[in-house]
């Protein structure tokens, strides 16, 4: 029997659901996609519904550049052979079912994870501490979403021991929905914050969300909460299943940190304590606003089955393939700290503390705009600015949104502010300043496409 997903089980699994079945010969299927461009031999191509187009326009093409098989709501025509296509009105539902049964199949122990910020942070973490004691399926990058999460599962094998993923929300009863399918034994809550409140209406509907995940956890599971977050705190009590509370030492913390120092770009390094044992742990994650991630990947851990210290050893000794904050250089002699991932008011905030730390020139903060945060935007704008006014010798604030940032750094006396309406002005701006030992942060939401300006600032030509 194959490690991976066959052709014949998704035939099978898909007839058996009352899907037409146009049926291949029987080969491996070794990942999922959805992007006909990024298609590797092997894979199973979804079509989902978009905005623009349908999948369903780009099957051939993926078939072609050797996808094994489909899902789709309308086959081509003709069908190539060799090939096992599924028809299915709703593509999204389709492979939702399929990646459900799949993960039964396999069966591994599910790990996890939501917030509004870090989740991705904290599942690379995690997957790579656990990888030192269990063989991990983790998919990088963020396949977390309706369709995104699915398509992760679809590379899972059955010689996987531990599956540690990401679980978001765009809509209300998402994360409900990608953990009936997951189901994970362990799932932890990191933080609830305002991105998406455009979409689910309040704070607290996002709390409800993001908890929701705690509650789909079976009685024998694992829960871990950050204590810190007054919105996830109160829901301890109420969970049927064990709890591993983390964060600052206080009420319901079982796994508490504190000694926190910075070492530069190079991680963190705190102080843990668990049960009456404390350890000291050097994360691989720069910032100490990452802190939480690393006490996650120790939980998940322990929740496992391993011991307090083999859990923050493995945390200690997990080496990460790429970090989200990339470290660039100009040119100039500047280093560039290109964060441009995504921004929300707790990622930004913590990236500025993370500038602030930088030595040997000055500190350069270039920010963009915070996308999603509804009627709450210009202040949380605001807030940056004062945030900004402690951490950075100059401010660049960029697009309309950060004027408000850029009032509110002036108004605290910062020295160096300069408001640009367009990113190019702006980088050129920079460009010209920028000298030896000059760190720069560029961090915005990736609607703002910050990644445009990065080649002028190298010094590309």
């Amino acid at each position: 029997m194959s490690a991976h997903l066959t052709t014949d089980f998704v035939a099978r699994e898909m007839e058996a659901r009352g899907y037409r079945v146009i049926a291949g010969p029987v080969v491996d299927i070794t990942g999922g996609t959805a992007d006909s461009r990024q298609v590797a031999p092997g894979d199973l191509f979804c079509a989902f519904p978009g905005e623009r187009t349908h999948g369903d326009r780009f099957v051939a093409d993926a078939l072609a550049a050797g996808a094994v098989a489909a899902i789709c709501s309308t086959p081509p025509d003709p069908v190539p052979p060799g090939k096992t296509i599924v028809v299915a009105p709703d593509t999204t539902r389709a492979v939702g079912e399929l990646a459900r049964a799949w993960r039964l199949a396999c069966g591994p122990r599910v790990v996890g994870v939501t917030g509004t910020v870090g989740k991705t942070t904290a599942k690379d973490l995690a997957a790579a501490a656990l990888s030192r004691h269990f063989r991990v399926f983790s998919r990088r990058g963020n396949y977390n979403s309706r369709e995104g999460l699915p398509l992760a599962l679809l590379g899972l094998r059955r010689d996987h021991e531990v599956a540690v993923l990401e679980i978001a929300m765009d809509t209300r009863g998402e994360i409900a929905y990608l953990a009936g399918i997951a189901l994970p034994e362990i799932g932890g809550v990191m933080n609830v914050g305002l991105t998406h409140v455009e979409k689910v209406g309040s704070i607290e509907a996002i709390a409800e969300e993001k908890l929701s995940l705690a509650r789909a956890l079976p009685a024998d599971g694992t829960a871990i909460l950050n204590m810190d977050d007054p919105r996830i705190a109160p829901e301890a009590a109420r969970l049927a299943c064990r709890v591993i509370g983390f964060g600052r030492p206080g009420p319901g913390v079982d796994l508490a940190f504190s000694g926190e120092a910075a070492r530069s770009l190079e991680g963190s390094t705190f102080i843990a304590s668990f049960r009456g044992e404390t350890v000291t742990v050097q994360s691989p994650l720069p910032g100490l606003h990452t802190i939480p991630a690393a006490l996650f990947a120790i939980a998940a851990g322990i929740a496992l089955g391993l011991t307090f210290p083999e859990a923050a050893a493995a945390v200690s000794a997990a080496e990460l393939p790429e970090r989200r904050i990339t470290i660039r250089r100009s040119d100039t002699g500047a280093t560039l700290l290109d964060d441009r991932y995504n921004s929300s008011p707790a990622s930004l905030a913590g990236a500025l503390r993370l500038l602030a730390m930088a030595t040997g020139g000055r500190r350069i903060a270039f920010l963009g705009k915070m996308a999603e945060l509804g009627e709450h935007e210009e202040a949380e704008h605001r807030a940056a600015g004062r945030i900004a006014a402690e951490c950075c010798d100059i401010l660049f604030a960029i697009g309309e949104t950060c004027r408000s940032m850029a009032e509110e750094a002036r108004a605290l006396g910062h020295p160096d502010v300069r408001w640009f309406d367009d990113k190019y002005e702006a980088a050129r701006a920079l460009r010209e300043l920028l000298g030896p030992g000059d760190t720069v942060l560029l961090k915005a939401s990736r609607s703002q496409a910050f990644e445009d300006v990065i080649p002028l600032l190298e010094g590309e030509p």
